[in-house]
């Protein structure tokens, strides 16, 4: 299994939240994701990261496969903040950057940008570092090198409420992504798709088919990192014949796309069919009540768990409601 994807993977461990019952992962994930989005301010979201921190530590699972899942996430954090800081007002300004945009800075900058997808081919790793270097560099650009043939003039004003409120966005997502993976990763697949099915049990009453939709969400989890692996196969096929999916012309390009995409969706239907196939042999009926031979029972660290986490959220609803800063 590829080690930078990590939605979708189990890591096998002996530690007290893989032994939780599923039932109570799922629900106590849900609500602490929903305490997290009541926290406004640093401290108390810095304090909530921290206690995640703890609990990773305590899954006897490497920091490093958390780290993995937040590779997909950096671009979207990045922009994030970016945002944040050029569009977010405040009373505040903490400094104001004057920029002069020349055609000389901009022959500069496209250079460099030119130069950032010509060393893609000899440099693969670390390759959003490299963009953020480029990022600041032709900013750095516009600061350095003057020139008459001036074409704009702006200015960036950086203010204490954006700092602010960026800063808590990123401690909010992160202690978002981890949550996720801390719950697919200590928790199997089968074990999910039951707890899910007993959580869901009541909705049956008014005609939503439970045991198909936690199904669903099995075989979803279950064959995404199948997915990955097989397009990764398949790009180093496709590089082992000569062809390169970062050069060419956009046409090039287009061509290359279709040509991992066709055999992805012909290995997906493949997959699909035997999936059904194995589980029309093995006797699966949708809908069908069935046993299961490994009973989920709550034991005494699940009650602990559960009553802890609600505590914990209506306290945070009754400090809201109370106007308490927090």
């Amino acid at each position: 299994m590829n080690g930078n994807l990590v939605f979708g993977q189990y890591y096998h461990s002996d530690s007290w939240l893989h032994r939780l019952d599923p039932r109570t992962k799922i629900m106590a994930i849900f609500l602490v994701l929903a305490s997290l989005f009541l926290l406004g301010e640093i401290l108390s979201l810095a304090i909530a990261l921290a206690l995640v921190l703890l609990l990773i530590l305590s899954s006897k699972i490497p920091i490093t496969k958390f780290l993995a899942s937040l590779r997909t996430m950096s671009v979207i954090i990045f922009f994030t903040v970016f945002f944040q800081v050029l569009f977010n007002r405040g009373s505040t300004a903490i400094y104001t950057f004057n920029f002069t945009l020349t055609w000389l800075n901009l022959a500069l900058g496209i250079a460099l940008l030119v130069l950032y997808f010509y060393l893609g081919r000899f440099f693969k790793k670390f390759r959003f570092l490299q963009f953020l270097a480029l990022f600041f560099l032709v900013f750095y650009v516009q600061v350095l090198i003057t020139s008459p043939l001036v074409i704009t003039s702006y200015t960036i004003t950086v203010y204490k409420d954006s700092l602010t409120t960026s800063l808590i966005v990123v401690l909010r997502i992160l202690s978002l992504i981890f949550m996720s993976s801390l719950l697919t990763l200590t928790t199997k697949p089968t074990d999910l798709n039951r707890g899910l099915e007993l959580l869901l049990k009541p909705l049956k009453y008014i005609g939503v088919k439970v045991s198909v939709f936690s199904m669903m969400i099995s075989i979803t989890l279950r064959f995404i990192p199948t997915l990955f692996l097989e397009a990764q196969k398949i790009l180093k096929a496709q590089a082992s014949r000569g062809v390169d999916f970062k050069e060419g012309r956009l046409q090039q390009k287009v061509t290359q796309i279709i040509s991992l995409l066709l055999p992805m969706f012909i290995i997906s239907l493949r997959k699909a069919y035997d999936l059904a196939d194995t589980m029309e042999v093995r006797g699966y009926v949708p809908g069908a009540e069935r046993t299961s031979i490994n009973l989920l029972r709550f034991r005494a660290i699940d009650i602990v768990v559960l009553v802890f986490v609600v505590g914990m959220l209506a306290g945070l609803i009754t400090l809201n409601v109370m106007k308490y800063a927090i």
